[in-house]
């Protein structure tokens, strides 16, 4: 290496180091910005648009700086609403309150009520999409009643609702259905699932704080249909079935009644794996869902002796039979709210886009009403447990 070489290399080190310690690439200091995790958005009774941002408190997060010693007093972060004719006008009423500048670089979490869930959220993907700070991967959630009432729900286990949310999505205990899913669902139908969550009361917590009385918890899925919210909804066991199709499951488990003496019997399952075909024999157009998973006993209230091999063939069958009705039981739903949920039609582009597109004008009416649909679920018991025999039984002899 020559001279020069060597100073080019050095010089461009040097270059390279200063780039990693030169601070904050914009011009505006990070102390006057507010980050907002949280994005509430309904239509009030009077169609009014009702716009609610959740922003953390720096000067509340940080232990002494609350009051000088010890820990901060008060909840780490803020609800600021506002209602306006659009949700611009709202984000405009709300920035005008603040004294930092609204920042959607960190926004995980967007929150819809149902009131403006029926009427579609063309307007709050589209209110998204222009924002150029905005994540596209925000995760969607739909409430039962009005939105606001999420901010009622007291911050138990995390410091901050959107924490609590993606925990949800990242354990896998609600569907992942995020701005973007929801945009490419618009454009072949409007047709998709979005996690509904559920409020209950909680008496005790009201003792201590009447405003912070409504435990939330993840509930059912919203069938959408045409890009607005059906009438038809998944219980909180389908949508786990629907997680289970959309192969975002990680585990569950499944109670059924032992086949010799009716007592309950529960298996783990894990290890699910799930594809979606479209299959074409000469001019019939069918899909075939097929489905895998391993399971292993967890608990045992039955005499079922479990060295019989013949036995486990038939707890397996048992087990295969019931994830299979509850299969078709979910998609019965989505055929009930004329809504291709599970987005089967982008799954015919792919693979056959000649004849997608030759049947795109009537898919709704053929999903709803005449495509065969073809279940297939394998389960494999592999473990028995420790013991073959129920504990219960045994040690009652």
């Amino acid at each position: 290496m020559t001279r020069n070489h060597r100073a080019i290399v050095t010089a461009t080190l040097v270059f390279l180091l200063f780039i990693g310690v030169g601070g904050c690439w914009s011009a505006e200091e990070l102390n006057n910005r507010a980050f907002v995790n949280t994005v509430l958005i309904d239509l009030t009774e009077d169609g009014q648009t009702e716009l609610t941002v959740g922003v953390p408190l720096p000067n509340r997060m940080i232990p002494g700086q609350a009051g000088g010693t010890g820990q901060p007093q008060g909840d780490p972060f803020s609800f600021v609403t506002k209602r306006a004719d659009n949700l611009s006008q709202a984000l405009n009423l709300i920035q005008v309150d603040l004294p930092r500048d609204i920042s959607f670089g960190q926004t995980r979490i967007i929150v819809v009520g149902r009131r403006q869930a029926e009427q579609g959220l063309d307007k709050v993907v589209e209110f998204v999409f222009r924002q150029p700070s905005f994540r596209l991967s925000a995760s969607l959630f739909i409430t039962p009643r009005n939105v606001k009432e999420i901010t009622r729900s007291p911050m138990v286990f995390e410091r901050i609702l959107s924490d609590i949310l993606r925990k949800y999505v990242n354990n896998h205990y609600t569907l992942d259905t995020t701005v973007k899913d929801y945009k490419l669902a618009l454009y072949q139908g409007g047709d998709i699932l979005i996690p509904l969550l559920n409020f209950g009361e909680l008496p005790g917590v009201a003792m201590e704080d009447p405003k912070k009385n409504r435990w939330m918890g993840s509930g059912g899925a919203a069938i959408f249909s045409g890009g607005k919210m059906a009438k038809i909804e998944l219980s909180p066991t389908e949508h786990r079935t629907a997680l289970w199709i959309s192969s975002q499951l990680k585990n569950t488990t499944i109670t059924i009644a032992s086949p010799s003496d009716e007592k309950e019997m529960s298996f783990f399952i894990e290890g699910i794996k799930t594809s979606i075909d479209p299959v074409v024999r000469g001019d019939q157009l069918s899909f075939r869902i097929k489905s895998s998973a391993k399971a292993f006993v967890e608990t045992s209230l039955s005499y079922i002796d479990l060295k019989d091999p013949e036995v486990l063939q038939q707890l397996e069958e048992i087990l295969n039979k019931k994830v299979e009705e509850e299969f078709i039981g979910v998609l019965d739903k989505t055929r009930q709210a004329r809504s291709d949920a599970f987005i089967m039609s982008q799954y015919l582009d792919w693979r056959y886009p000649k004849i997608w597109h030759s049947m795109r004008d009537q898919w709704k009416n053929f999903y709803a009403k005449e495509l065969p649909i073809e279940v297939d679920v394998e389960i494999q018991l592999n473990r028995t447990g420790g013991v073959y025999r129920s504990v219960v039984h045994e040690t009652n002899r």
